[in-house]
C-alpha cells in the first residue's frame, strides 16, 4: 500500500506539472491521453526507484528535469530547445508553488522530516500542489493565457542568437538552481534566497518569452 500511495501521488503530480507546462504554451491536451498518463507513471517509477530505492533524494531535482525534457522531446514532438524552456518552466513553476507550501509549513511548526514522502504532511503537501496546479492549469487553458510562439513540431528551426541566446542562458541557470534545491531544502530547509533566486529566473524567463511572443519570431529570436 505505501508503494502504490507514493506511485499515486508522484502520477498526479508529474501529471500535474506536464499538464501546467502545457497550459503555459498552450498545449491543447485532445490527442495526448495515453502520453500523458504513460510519463506521469513512468516518472512517478523513476521517482520511486531514485528516493527510495537508491535513498538519492538530495539528486532527484538533478536527475529528473532531463527525463522530462527527453518526454516532451521525444515523446510530445516538441523541438528540443523548446523542450528544454518549456522543461524550466514547468519545474520552476511547480517547485515553486511546493517549497511556498513548505515555507508555510515550517513557519506553522511542521519540519521537513515530517514532509518526506510516504508521511501525512507530504500527501496533504502534494495534494494541494496539485490542486493549485490543476486550478491554475484550468485558468490559463480557460482564458487561453500563455504563449504561443513555441512550434507544434520537432523540426522546428532555431538559431542561437538574440532573444534565444538570452532564454538559453536561463534554461541553464534554471536547471542548475533546480538541481541544487533538493540538497538545499533537505541540508539547510528552504532557504529564502533559493525562492527568491527562482522568484528572479522566472520573472526573466516569463519577460523574455513575452517579448518573444510580441515579436512573433519562431526561429531566429
Amino acid at each position: 500500500m505505501t508503494i502504490f500511495l507514493f506511485l499515486l501521488f508522484s502520477a498526479l503530480e508529474w501529471l500535474a506539472l506536464i499538464v501546467l507546462t502545457f497550459a503555459m504554451f498552450r498545449f491543447e491536451l485532445k490527442g495526448y491521453k495515453w502520453q500523458l498518463l504513460f510519463s506521469s507513471v513512468l516518472l512517478a517509477l523513476i521517482s520511486y526507484f531514485v528516493f527510495d530505492v537508491l535513498n538519492l533524494r538530495v539528486l532527484a531535482t538533478f536527475l529528473q528535469p532531463p527525463i522530462v525534457f527527453i518526454f516532451l522531446w521525444q515523446m510530445f514532438r516538441v523541438q528540443y530547445f523548446y523542450a528544454a524552456l518549456m522543461t524550466v518552466y514547468g519545474y520552476l513553476g511547480y517547485l515553486f508553488l511546493q517549497l511556498l507550501l513548505y515555507l508555510i509549513a515550517q513557519s506553522i511548526g511542521v519540519s521537513l522530516d515530517e514532509m518526506i514522502p510516504n508521511t501525512l504532511y507530504a500527501y496533504i503537501t502534494q495534494s494541494i500542489s496539485v490542486g493549485a496546479t490543476g486550478l491554475l492549469a484550468w485558468f490559463l487553458f480557460r482564458y487561453r493565457i500563455g504563449y504561443i510562439f513555441v512550434p507544434f513540431s520537432e523540426y522546428a528551426n532555431v538559431i542561437i542568437k538574440g532573444i534565444n541566446f538570452r532564454l538559453l542562458v536561463l534554461i541553464l541557470i534554471g536547471y542548475a538552481v533546480i538541481s541544487f534545491s533538493n540538497y538545499l531544502v533537505f541540508s539547510k530547509g528552504v532557504p529564502v534566497f533559493l525562492l527568491m533566486a527562482m522568484s528572479v529566473i522566472l520573472g526573466l524567463l516569463l519577460y523574455l518569452a513575452q517579448k518573444k511572443d510580441d515579436a512573433g519570431d519562431r526561429s531566429i529570436g
